[in-house]
Order: structure tokens, then C-alpha cells, then sequence
């Protein structure tokens, strides 16, 4: 069985993240890994230095923690990109509502254009057109709304960021009521942190089309800490 990583953070572009690309390729190799998405955060923090900067330099600053990953894993360790995107009004009016897409290219980011302060229909609209996937993020932690079900196309069943309480068993529950894909990630910020999600499949997923096509299709079954979660 091959293990892909399916959220991960990386400093330098996500703000609460504190591992480098390096470590990360590192960390997630010894943990048995065959590879990972980045999913670092398009959120305002991402950006608090660079407000005025236009949204090409921003798509550029993101790109650059997906391409150190990249020079990081050689061609024994795949890297795939994708993000977790907040659509919070602004700092003062954060909403703890997170967004992963999966399947994200450098030109969907240019083409969608600043998303930050999108609704969650316009961004499901935006990766719904593009074939992408939209999975919310850790959907019953502390503080956040599970929104609309059908702008989503899955909920996030495991989280193992050891720092909150995700609730994972309600959002396992409300994946299967809902019929809503489900996903497992381990939600890595530190070197120290969790390795204990992530996806299982027979087939080795080396680039976002096999993975796209993987998630559709079930073929997968969830990483967990307590053992293999049937979808």
C-alpha cells in the first residue's frame, strides 16, 4: 500500500508553520510516506506583508513553498500541490472555517484570481468549474460552521493536529449521512508534529489527475492513529 499525505504546512508561506520544506520531505519520509499535498494556507496572514502587492506576486509567493518541497523530494517522494484557503472578511472577523482544495494548479490560482474574499459559493464555483475538489477543513472544530453541503464536495474525517479537538467522529458521521467524500490529513506545522493521516491506496499517486481521479472513485481508505478508517 502506498501513504500520501493529504495536509501539510510549510514555513515561509503559512504563517503558523514553523517546519521547513526540507524537514517537512524529511519527517514525512521517515513516517513512511511516499508523498504529500501541500496545502499550505492562502488566508490573510499568508499575505500580511504583502497587502499592496498585486495578486501575480502573491500566487508567486505561495508557489514558492510547494516548489522547495519539490527540490527537497528528488524523485523518490512525490509533492502535489494544493491549499487550504480561509474566507474570512478580515482579521478582526476571523472565521475558523477552512477550505482544502485538491488538484489546484498555478495557473487555476492566476485564472481565479484573489480569492480571499470570495463567498464559499464563488469558490466552489471557481473549483467546480475547473474539476477540482473542495473538502472542508477539520469541519467541527471549536468556533467553525459546517456551511452548505452541497458547495462541498467532502469533509475532512480525520485531523490530527494534536492542538485542537477536531471532532473527527462528527465529522466521520456527517460524511456518511451526507454522502460526502472524506479525507484524513495530518495537518503538519512542526517537526515534531503529528505523521498519523493521510490516504492508503494500492496505487501510487504521483501527480493531481491520479489523485483527482483516486478520491472520486473511493479507492482509498483514511490513515488513523487508532487504524484504517473504512470510507
Amino acid at each position: 500500500m502506498y501513504k500520501l499525505e493529504m495536509h501539510t504546512h510549510s514555513k515561509g508561506v503559512s504563517h503558523c508553520a514553523d517546519i521547513t520544506p526540507a524537514e517537512e520531505v524529511a519527517v514525512l519520509k521517515a513516517a513512511g510516506y511516499h508523498g504529500m499535498v501541500s496545502t499550505n494556507h492562502i488566508n490573510l496572514w499568508t499575505f500580511y506583508q504583502m497587502e499592496d502587492a498585486s495578486w501575480e506576486e502573491k500566487v508567486h509567493h505561495f508557489m514558492s513553498g510547494y516548489n522547495a518541497l519539490k527540490e527537497a523530494a528528488g524523485d523518490d517522494f512525490d509533492v502535489l500541490l494544493g491549499c487550504e484557503i480561509n474566507l474570512s472578511e478580515s482579521r478582526e472577523k476571523y472565521l475558523s472555517n477552512d477550505y482544502l482544495v485538491y488538484g489546484v494548479t498555478e495557473d487555476w490560482l492566476l485564472k481565479t484570481g484573489e480569492m480571499l474574499h470570495f463567498t464559499l459559493k464563488q469558490l466552489s464555483d471557481a473549483v467546480r468549474e475547473a474539476g477540482l475538489l473542495l473538502v472542508q477543513a477539520h469541519p467541527f472544530r471549536y468556533q467553525t460552521l459546517i456551511m452548505q453541503n452541497n458547495l462541498l464536495d467532502g469533509v475532512e474525517a480525520f485531523n490530527g493536529n494534536a492542538g485542537h479537538d477536531s471532532h473527527d467522529y462528527l465529522a466521520y458521521i456527517w460524511a456518511k449521512k451526507h454522502g460526502l467524500l472524506m479525507t484524513s490529513g495530518s495537518d503538519l506545522h512542526h517537526a515534531d508534529g503529528n505523521t498519523n493521516g493521510g490516504i492508503l491506496t494500492e496505487e501510487r499517486i504521483r501527480d493531481n489527475q491520479k489523485l483527482l481521479e483516486i478520491l472520486r472513485s473511493g479507492r482509498y481508505e483514511l490513515e488513523h492513529p487508532e487504524g484504517v478508517w473504512n470510507i
